[in-house]
């Protein structure tokens, strides 16, 4: 019971709430995505950023490498200034900065899956250094464990990585160890929120390999309890036919609200999962004290970046406007 009020105490979160409802102000509304997404060339993007908070991070920045190392930037500079200095328990800011060791996990399997050099695909935005991660002692030990267990799963017959394996082999360890991080919290929105994500991710899990065609036992496996759907109930509807396995997940109190036609998409199953995400943040950010509105605006925060990051690094490697529209559909 004390652990509860802690976690709700209003003297605990008022500074970080004030604070919240200041910086909400300068989150990027639609009109700026619109035209982030008119604009005919870089340069114009990064004169419209230029009136937002972004604006000093991407100064300098020509190439798309220059956007990710700004971007990465603005996201740890939001993790030092604010997250860290909110007053959460360590769970809660752990919760954020350990999807970026699973990230560096992602990128390292990657690397050696594919005999390339790992350098460019890792992070310093982690609990442990990117540069770090050439040794396991280096890593969390949750992470360290959960990449043993990914290794497992990915490792073929003859000792080498199948680099199709890993994405999905990866989002199931990172959602049960983060629904555990979450959970250890005290915070039931966090609690929540991870059980949201560990379903989305199973989501991903479900379309990705309904798309490869994948037995079912190697489905199975690749799926991670925690989330509101059971297990049980994705594999009954991965043996169905598509269409009746289409309207079996869009059924989904989890994923209720969303065109079945765009869930069992691949190209557009990053904007489903976009909208579910900032529905359940919308509502958090209502809440008028405690963490909730705390950690919806970080992770409202963590969203903006990724948008700009795709919306900036598309018109730099030349993607069709259409393209970036529908990416970016119903999400702001």
């Amino acid at each position: 019971m004390a652990r509860v009020r802690v976690i709700r105490d209003p003297l605990r979160y008022g500074f970080a709430v004030g604070r919240i409802r200041v910086l909400e102000t300068r989150l990027l509304p639609r009109s700026t995505y619109e035209r982030l997404l008119d604009a005919p060339s870089f340069d114009e993007q990064r004169r419209i950023l230029s009136e937002t908070p972004y604006g000093t991070y991407l100064e300098q920045a020509e190439t798309a490498e220059d956007v990710e190392r700004a971007l990465d930037k603005a996201l740890g500079d939001l993790y030092a200034d604010f997250l860290e200095r909110a007053n959460l328990p360590d769970p809660i800011v752990h919760y954020f900065r350990m999807l970026h060791d699973f990230e560096n996990v992602r990128g390292r399997l990657k690397a050696e899956a594919l005999g390339i050099d790992a350098g460019e695909l890792l992070t310093e935005l982690g609990a442990s250094a990117g540069t770090a991660l050439g040794t396991e002692r280096a890593l969390p030990e949750r992470v360290a464990k959960a990449e043993r267990v990914i290794r497992e799963v990915v490792q073929k017959a003859d000792d080498t990585l199948d680099p199709a394996l890993i994405d999905a082999a990866v989002d199931a360890e990172m959602h049960r160890v983060l629904g555990e991080i979450a959970c250890d919290s005290g915070s039931e929105f966090l609690c929540k929120f991870a059980a949201l994500s560990a379903d989305l991710g199973n989501l991903k899990v479900f379309v990705r390999a309904r798309a490869k065609d994948l037995d079912v036992a190697d489905v199975e496996r690749l799926f991670v309890p925690g989330g509101t759907v059971p297990v049980t109930v994705l594999l009954q509807g991965y043996r169905m036919p598509v269409e009746e396995a289409v309207r079996r997940v869009a059924s989904m109190p989890a994923f209720r609200d969303v065109d079945p036609e765009a869930v069992m998409d691949p190209g557009r199953l990053d904007v489903v999962i976009d909208q579910l995400l900032a529905r359940e943040l919308h509502r958090a950010r209502m809440v008028p004290m405690g963490p909730e509105p705390v950690l919806a605006y970080v992770a409202t925060r963590r969203s903006e970046i990724r948008r700009a990051r795709m919306l900036l690094i598309g018109k730099l490697a030349g993607v069709a406007t259409d393209v970036l529209r529908e990416r970016m559909r119903d999400v702001a």
